[in-house]
Order: structure tokens, then C-alpha cells, then sequence
């Protein structure tokens, strides 16, 4: 059962036993008396002042004897000096002094000192008291718990008291629920208690409200403003808003321990209300969660915690720079966004490992925290990528004068695991709202004049200038122009026919990517293709071109061009978990043989990544997919590389072709390379071939197959197949 089905239990309980009671004990003409007694009617009994023959000017009035005398509940009053003004029978029977003994005397039945000044200002502040559980004092000293009435009264009060309710059969079910309910939220450390809106104090807190805040529930019940003064002062208003307007409503604050500690509290309010519809008692359950509010920080904290330098992460900083902007517009201020591109760390990390590059990226933090401590926020993007956030500068000067600091702080080399280490720093940066005012295009300011910052050499500052630095403004437009273009349509690819060198057949074809640009022209993809890979394009695009290929093969199945189809991936592809799900889609897709499709990773990729590719290769061979070694040859050495996975060709870099027939060297050399080729169970294939000198060199060297401008030029897959119809009919065979 839910908290708010015990408080509601609890209420429908109390409120038939209230009912019951009123019945049983309201017959005959006493029940129309009481009726006027409980709807605020207190004016049927007065005290008057003394008259001739009235000592104590007690003596009620004839018309009105009958009530006092014959009424079922104990009705008694008070002057305002506090003196006995009004006494009944059943009052004498219930607290236990005759008429005659507390008449026009002090009252003497106050469980506590102070109630009749609580009762006096509550009721000229709110006409009445409704129902409400008192403790009262009898003649033997002992405690009377009863539903008390009261209201004021010919310049007095006037109390309607029932019977002793602890003695009745009702009350004891009552007791034995509250207290069943009460074990079971004292067990769940749940605080249940009852606030009076009219009175606007607490009347009841159960025991667990103790653990929870430190007070005892007497203690709160008997200091009404204590329950408020815990709450956190910053939290006020979602604490007693829901009291103020009577609400039913769950909220959370923090409220302070009698210890000092801070403690966070939900809290559940169910209202009750009275006969005019307003709100007279808030019942509630309140319950610590602390543990779970710190749970929540830590999890908040790790989220948003880079895990290994522990600075702000890619999510934190994206959150604090629209946070920090908003403040700026707001406030009229500028701020400068940094980005921190470090030089030096890819061959620290390849050179060394990355047990290594962790330390050295640990390192970095470190003194980029301290350089700028007090300063401006740093955080880790990933990989050796920084970002700063700096409030509140005057201009350019601030701007300048922080990135100073930054390239100064890294002329020294870092200490890590008693290595010196040296490490350039390239930084971009852009200013709100010098250069914009929305946070992606300035976070795309700062990252294009970083990478300016690394063409020019590195370990200096490019700051983003709209009309300064002409590198930084054609970055921008590249930039502006490469993210529009997959949108609009304007990649398209060409294919590059692949020859059997010994047959002088047609045997397959590389996909090359095409952009076509309405502001800049024909782009070649050496230019925007680094560049896609920087701004993480490239997965988008490199995905688009290997379905767009694996559905011009099948086309060519149907036509019966028994061709294959080679695909470029980059290293944002190979390194994305989803890669080989996207391959086996692309085939499924356009229904095209796995074997049909070979994809090329250039050399250097091999040569840095050799675990990573040729774990790649293999999963690619488990479905039929062949991946051939592109460049190779030219750049860095991956002869060691070749054996950490299954390749099915190497396509040599067009360097290795001698350019004239008395090149002796280099044929010996292509020989070689064609042999090594042989040997690991891969095809050799020639790139660059635009000489009739050069084939025949390759069909001497037993090279597998080459492509190049002698024997065919990229073109569109239309144009190729109408070329190859042409090739046919011309040779009398299909090829």
C-alpha cells in the first residue's frame, strides 16, 4: 500500500468513527443542539454578567438550561482572563470538577502551560477550532485526549468536548490502525504527520520524522515554526508553496539536521478539506533520500566527467558554452571559446603506446589546469582535443593574452613516467559576439582556425577573423559548402575501369567520389575529403558512397558485367563500431555477392593502425568481402603490418612505375614487390598507368591487374557500361 492510500485509510477511519460517535451519542431534541454546537452556533451559550440573586452570574438563562444541561458533550467556556465562565454537566463528568468548585475561577484543566494564549490568538485569528484532538487536564491529574470544538463567544471561549475517545471501541480500532500504519512507515524510515492550514503549525509527526531531521515529533508539534526553519533556506519556496495554497503535490528540498548536516527530503501532500471547501489539514508522508540525491550527483558528475583526466567532458562543455552565451547576452559581456589541438601526441602515442599516451594526455590536463586556474573553464573533447571557455573578457587582448599563457606554459617539455616530453599546442579561437552570436557556428569558428593554426606550423594561435586571415575564411567556405552538399545532392561518383594485365580484360572498377559545388566549382576529394574527416563527415558520406557503388555492381550483374567494385574507407569508417553491420546492409540492400565488393584502406592507415585493420580483415573475410592495401609503396612501411590480416591485394603507389624503359632498377623493384604480393596470397594492382612502356613492364613483371588514363578514364557508371557494350561488340565477346 502507498503512502498516500495509508494517509487516505487513515482519514476515512477517523472520519466514520467521528460520525459514529456524533450518532450515538446525539438523540432527541440534544441532536439539534449539538447540530448548531459543531456549525459554529456558540452564541445558544453565554456567560452574562452577575445579577440579583446570581452569585457567579453562571446560571444560565431558562430557554437555554436545557442545552447546557441535557447536552450529550461537555461544553464548558473561559473568559478572557482565563476564568471558568460557562460549566455543563457532562463537563463534570468528563474533567471531573463539580460547578460549584471551578466556577469563576482560573481554569485549571490545561494539559500544558501557554494553551489557553495558543487558543485565545488561534481563534481570534481564525474564528475556530474544528475537530481537533486535545489534551486536557482532569481533577485526578491524568490526561484526557478528546475531539475538541471551539469558538469564541460573548467575549470568551467556548469548548464542545467529547467523551473520552481513548475509552471507546472505535478509538481503539483507530489506534490500532494509525499504530499498525506508523510501524510500517517507521520501518520504511518514512516520516508521516498532519500540518493545520488554518493555524498554519504542525499537529503531528511520527516517530521516523526524528531520524530524518533530529527533533523529536513532540518537539516539532510543540514549536510550530520549527518544521520551516529546517528547510534549506534556497529551497523556501518548494517547501511551502504547497502548504500555502493547499495543494496536493510532491516535491523535493533540502532541510538541515538538528546535527548540521544537510539532508534531501521528498515529501507528499494529500489536502483536507472543510465544509466551505477550503483547505483545513495537509496530511503527508516525507522520506530521506539523500543517499539516492548523492547516487544521482555521482552518476550526474560521471556523466559529465572525462574518466580519464578527469576534466569536464564533450557534454559538459556543450552544456556551459549555450549556458555561458545565454549569460553574456543577457549581461552584454563577451566571451572567447578556445579549441587545443596538441601537435606532437600522435607519434608520442604510436611511438610509445598508449598505456604512455594516457599518462602524457594526464599530463596535459594537469598543466593546462593549472595555467589557467581562476581563468577560464577547461575541458577534454577526446583524443588529444581541449577545449577553454573564457567569461567576460574585455576584446582581443584577453583573448590573446590567454592563448600567450597556454603556448608559453607548453615551450617546456612535460614530465610523464621520467620521460621529458615535448608537445606543440595549436589553438583556435573565436569571440562572442565579435564573430557570432549562435553557439555552433562560433564552436565552428574556433575549430576551422585551430586547424589553420596547425597548417601554419603549429604551437601558435589563429584567432577567427571574417576578413583577416584568408586560410581561415576559405576553411569557411569549404566548410559552409561541405556540410549543404550531402543534403543537396551534390556528390556523385565516378569509376575507374580496372584490366586484367595478362587477359587486357575488364575486371572491375574503383568508385571515386565527385563533389560538385554551386558555390565553389569541382572540389577534388584530395581537398574536401581531409577536411571531411576533420568536421566527422565522413562516416555520412563514405556510408552513401558504399551503397551507391554495391548498387551500380549489381546493376552491372544484371547486364551480365561480371565486374567488381572497389570502395575507399576512411579511418573514421573503420573505426566505427557499426562499420561491418553497414557493409553487410549495403550488400543485402542492392543483392550484390559479397565477393563482388572489395574495399581499399590506404597504407598509412595499415602502418597505424595494423591491430584494428586487420582485425577488420578478417571479420570482412568471414562474409566474403575482400579488402585490398591502397598507396603501398609510398609513405610510411607496413611490410610488417601485411601479416596481421587477410588481404586480398596491394595497390602500388604510382611512384614505384618507371617512367621510361631504361629504368632497370625500378622494374627489378616492381618485381620484387609483385613477387612479396605472390607469396602473402594477394594480387598486385597497378595504379597510375598511363604508358604503353608501363604495361608492358607490368605484364613482364607478372603484375595481377592495373588501371589508369592509357587503358580507361573515370566515368559515370552509364557511361562505362555503354563504353563496355562498345568494347564487345568490338572484340566479338562479352567482357
Amino acid at each position: 500500500m502507498t503512502g498516500g492510500r495509508l494517509c487516505r485509510r487513515v482519514d476515512g477511519i477517523l472520519s466514520c468513527f467521528l460520525l459514529r460517535l456524533l450518532l450515538r451519542k446525539a438523540r432527541g431534541k440534544a441532536h439539534w443542539g449539538l447540530f448548531m454546537f459543531l456549525n459554529g452556533m456558540g452564541s445558544l451559550v453565554r456567560s452574562r454578567a452577575p445579577q440579583s440573586g446570581d452569585d457567579n452570574g453562571l446560571q444560565p438563562r431558562q430557554s437555554e438550561d436545557w442545552l447546557v444541561r441535557e447536552a450529550p458533550l461537555a461544553v464548558f467556556g473561559v473568559d478572557r482572563e482565563n476564568r471558568v465562565s460557562l460549566w455543563s454537566h457532562p463537563a463534570a463528568r468528563v474533567l471531573g470538577w463539580e460547578e460549584d468548585e471551578i466556577a469563576g475561577r482560573p481554569a485549571p484543566f490545561w494539559w500544558e502551560e501557554g494553551d489557553f494564549e495558543r487558543y485565545l490568538d488561534e481563534i481570534e485569528q481564525h474564528g475556530r477550532v474544528n475537530g481537533r484532538l486535545v489534551k486536557w487536564r482532569t481533577k485526578a491529574d491524568e490526561a484526557l485526549e478528546s475531539e475538541t470544538w471551539a469558538w469564541s463567544a460573548g467575549g470568551g471561549l467556548v469548548f464542545v468536548v467529547t467523551d473520552h475517545v481513548r475509552d471507546t471501541e472505535m478509538y481503539a480500532e483507530v489506534e490500532q490502525s494509525r499504530s499498525f500504519i506508523e510501524r510500517i512507515a517507521d520501518a520504511a524510515d518514512i516520516c508521516l504527520f498532519a500540518y493545520d492550514a488554518v493555524a498554519n503549525r504542525l499537529i503531528y509527526a511520527s516517530n521516523a520524522c526524528e531520524a530524518m531531521c533530529g527533533y523529536s515529533s513532540e518537539e516539532l508539534v510543540k514549536n510550530p515554526h520549527l518544521c520551516v526553519s529546517l528547510v534549506h533556506p534556497d529551497d523556501l519556496p518548494q517547501a511551502t508553496e504547497p502548504i500555502r495554497i493547499g495543494s496536493s503535490a510532491r516535491s523535493e528540498y533540502r532541510i538541515r539536521h538538528r546535527k548540521g548536516t544537510e539532508r534531501w527530503v521528498a515529501v507528499h501532500l494529500y489536502p483536507r478539506f472543510g465544509a466551505d471547501g477550503q483547505v483545513i489539514y495537509l496530511e503527508g508522508l516525507a522520506m530521506d533520500i539523500t543517499d539516492r540525491k548523492i547516487h544521482q550527483v555521482e552518476l550526474q558528475r560521471l556523466a559529465y566527467t572525462d574518466a580519464l583526466t578527469q576534466l569536464p567532458n564533450r557534454q559538459q562543455f556543450e552544456h556551459d558554452l549555450r549556458a555561458a552565451v545565454e549569460q553574456a547576452e543577457r549581461r552584454g559581456e563577451k566571451l572567447a571559446v578556445f579549441l587545443l589541438d596538441f601537435d606532437g601526441f600522435k607519434y608520442v602515442n604510436d611511438t610509445f603506446g598508449h598505456q604512455f599516451g594516457d599518462a602524457t594526455l594526464k599530463a596535459i590536463a594537469e598543466r593546462l589546469r593549472e595555467t589557467l586556474k581562476g581563468r577560464a573553464l577547461v575541458y577534454r573533447m577526446g583524443g588529444d582535443e581541449f577545449t577553454v571557455i573564457q567569461r567576460g573578457i574585455a576584446g582581443e587582448t584577453d583573448v590573446r593574452d590567454t592563448a600567450a599563457r597556454c603556448l608559453d606554459a607548453f615551450r617546456e617539455p612535460l614530465k610523464v613516467m621520467g620521460e621529458a616530453v615535448p608537445m606543440g599546442i595549436s589553438i583556435g579561437a573565436a569571440m562572442y559576439p565579435d564573430h557570432s552570436r549562435d553557439v555552433d557556428t562560433l564552436l565552428r569558428y574556433a575549430d576551422i582556425s585551430m586547424y589553420a593554426a596547425k597548417e601554419q606550423g603549429g604551437h601558435r594561435l589563429c584567432l577567427y577573423s571574417e576578413s583577416g586571415d584568408s586560410a581561415i575564411h576559405n576553411r569557411l567556405l569549404l566548410h559552409n559548402a561541405l556540410v549543404k552538399a550531402f543534403d543537396r545532392g551534390e556528390f556523385s561518383l565516378d569509376y575507374q575501369p580496372i584490366f586484367d594485365v595478362r587477359r587486357g580484360v575488364w575486371v572491375g572498377a574503383e568508385a571515386l567520389l565527385r563533389w560538385h559545388s554551386p558555390e565553389l566549382g569541382t572540389v577534388p576529394p584530395a581537398i574536401f575529403v581531409p577536411f571531411a574527416e576533420q568536421w566527422g563527415l565522413m562516416q555520412e558520406i563514405g556510408a552513401w558512397v558504399l551503397h551507391q557503388a554495391c548498387r551500380t555492381a549489381s546493376h552491372w550483374q544484371r547486364r551480365n558485367l561480371d565486374l567488381r567494385v572497389s570502395v575507399n574507407v576512411s579511418l573514421s569508417q573503420i573505426t566505427d563500431p557499426r562499420f561491418l553491420d553497414g557493409v553487410v546492409y549495403a550488400l543485402r540492400q542492392a543483392q550484390l555477392p559479397p565477393d563482388r565488393l572489395e574495399l581499399e584502406i590506404h597504407a598509412n592507415l595499415l602502418g597505424q593502425y595494423a591491430d584494428l585493420v586487420g582485425d577488420l580483415a578478417q571479420e570482412l573475410d568471414r562474409i566474403g568481402v575482400a579488402i585490398a592495401i591502397d598507396d603501398f609503396g609510398h609513405g610510411e612501411a607496413v611490410l610488417a603490418a601485411l601479416t596481421a590480416g587477410s588481404y586480398a591485394a596491394i595497390k602500388l603507389h604510382p611512384s614505384l612505375l618507371p617512367l621510361a624503359p631504361e629504368g632497370e632498377r625500378k622494374e627489378r623493384l616492381m618485381a620484387g614487390v609483385v613477387r612479396l604480393a605472390h607469396d602473402l596470397g594477394m594480387r598486385a594492382i597497378a595504379e597510375g598507368v598511363e604508358r604503353r612502356e608501363q604495361e608492358m613492364l607490368l605484364a613482364r613483371t607478372g603484375c595481377d591487374e592495373m588501371q589508369g588514363f592509357w587503358k580507361a578514364r573515370p566515368a559515370s557508371a552509364e557511361d562505362l557500361a555503354h563504353w563496355s557494350r562498345q568494347l564487345a561488340s568490338e572484340q566479338g565477346d562479352t567482357v
